[in-house]
């Protein structure tokens, strides 16, 4: 789920319009951020945490050119070490540099064959390998007279041995930025103008940001090239195939984008009446957990004609916990994350909004906050609905083990381990429903893949960052028992 934004201006260096695009796509990744700028030669800075963080000392201007790369890392392959940041150089068969959203699920594969023929990656990222396959093709053109047809013909044979999700935007030294989608469109990338200057981003928002228009997004299986005059050349190379993931509307997007012509915030308010259409609990009010989950919390509370208030309040100077590295990181953030209006939760039964439980780590510790707060009673209600599979394309949900609703598959001992007193999903037809007109890839949810995959693969995804699970203890409800004769006192 990383961010990515690709910029060309050729009136203005591109490094500060970088900069404010990739503040807009925070949200997208927390682990590390870089920028790359070409003119004559590439001008890189990466680093570990926060754009703000990695940036605080830099000098953009520095960052000469007119067209440039920015990258927010999330991280679901490789170890999130710092030689993992991107973007990417590779300085052959000519100066490229490339910044990728998704995960390719044949990673192995591919370094294994990319090592037969003498390449030497430096890191254990899938994006490495990727731009070593592109550069191969490359390679077996003219270089000296290169054109967008070369170009789109080495990103075609890319396309046929790479697999998986894959969001690209790429810059070739002294010819463009280069952007393609995989077949199935899984992971966002959309197009923006500004009078000559093109962007090509992860969202809408980032485009908004720099007062981009939004003019499209990139199609499943499309390439586009903005050469070195601002002419854009576009190609339909693979068949679409739109498995746009749904994860996106539920939690990753910003709700003011819109993805794959489809707004963010309506597919929320969506759910919101979904779920409200099916919650039969006697509550007092409607919270949500900030702040993917506002927009569902807020319709669903029309929908049911119950009052709701901002009980639970986010501290803007923490991290997301669901994309922290691990789980100790996630742990630790959640505490960090939000502030309680006691006023307002204090002898109240709540309906407890989120847009999903995937490891119950966020739920369960903030259920026993708000108890301690004082909440009479606490149902939680999720957008999204049981994530039961992992996922192989970029988020990281890559462990069986670390799926609460796989390790307890009855929604009800989901609630009690949670701590709640109930606990509703959304259910699958529903959000189906939400995003009625796309093609979207819901395996987390229903365990059907859009792509190849086998067991073998699914194991080595999720044991390449496992961590050990401990056996989950599900209290047990309490029985009132009627004993045949009078208890003894003392």
């Amino acid at each position: 789920m990383c961010g990515i934004l690709g910029l060309f201006d050729p009136d203005v260096a591109v490094a500060a319009d970088l900069y404010r695009g990739a503040l807009a796509l925070q949200h997208r990744g927390q682990e590390g951020a870089g920028l790359v700028t070409w003119e004559g030669r590439f001008y890189l800075k990466t680093g570990r945490g926060l754009l703000s963080e990695v940036f605080q000392s830099v000098d953009l201007g520095e960052l000469r050119g007119h067209f440039g790369l920015a990258h927010l890392r999330y991280a679901t392959a490789g170890t999130g070490a710092a030689d993992e940041v991107q973007p990417f150089m590779q300085s052959f068969p000519f100066g490229l540099a490339l910044v990728h959203n998704g995960n390719l699920t044949n990673h192995d594969a591919l370094r294994d064959h990319l090592a037969s023929g003498s390449w030497h990656l430096n890191s254990a990222s899938d994006s490495e390998a990727l731009l070593a396959v592109l550069a191969d093709y490359l390679a077996q053109n003219d270089v000296r007279q290169l054109g967008p047809a070369d170009v789109f013909r080495a990103v075609a044979r890319t396309m046929d041995v790479v697999e998986g999700a894959y969001s690209v935007v790429t810059l070739l030294a002294r010819h463009g930025m280069l952007a393609f989608r995989d077949p199935h469109g899984i992971r966002p990338l959309v197009i923006g103008r500004r009078r000559q200057a093109w962007a090509i981003a992860s969202e809408s928002v980032a485009l908004e940001s720099l007062d981009f228009e939004r003019v499209r997004d990139v199609r499943p299986g499309e390439a586009v090239f903005v050469d070195r005059a601002g002419v854009l050349h576009e190609a339909q190379l693979r068949t679409p195939q739109p498995a746009h993931c749904v994860f996106e509307y539920i939690y990753m997007a910003r709700p003011e984008s819109i993805l794959d012509g489809k707004s963010v915030t309506d597919v929320r308010e969506h759910l919101g009446r979904k779920l409200a259409a099916h919650f039969e609990v006697a509550v007092d009010l409607v919270c949500d957990v900030p702040s993917s989950a506002e927009d569902v919390a807020m319709e669903f509370a029309h929908e049911a004609a119950l009052p709701y208030r901002k009980g639970i309040r986010k501290n803007h100077y923490s991290h997301r916990s669901f994309i922290a590295p691990n789980q100790t990181a996630r742990l630790g953030a959640v505490g960090l994350k939000f502030h309680l209006s006691r006023s307002v939760i204090a002898g109240k039964r709540l309906a407890v909004v989120d847009d999903s439980v995937v490891r119950g780590n966020t739920a369960r510790a903030l259920v026993a906050r708000l108890r301690k707060a004082g909440a009479a009673e606490v149902h939680l209600v999720s957008a999204a609905p049981p994530v039961r599979y992992p996922c192989v394309y970029g988020v990281d949900m890559s462990i069986p083990g670390e799926l609460i609703a796989s390790r307890l598959p009855d929604p009800e001992n989901i609630g009690r381990y949670l701590g709640a007193d109930s606990m509703q999903y959304q259910t699958v037809p529903d959000m189906f429903a939400a995003v009625e007109g796309l093609s979207v890839c819901a395996a987390c949810f229903t365990g059907e893949y859009p792509t190849r995959l086998c067991d073998e693969q699914l194991q080595k995804l999720g044991a390449s960052r496992s961590e050990a699970q401990a056996p989950l203890q599900v209290p047990q409800p309490a029985v009132k028992v009627n004993l045949p004769f009078s208890p003894v006192p003392g």
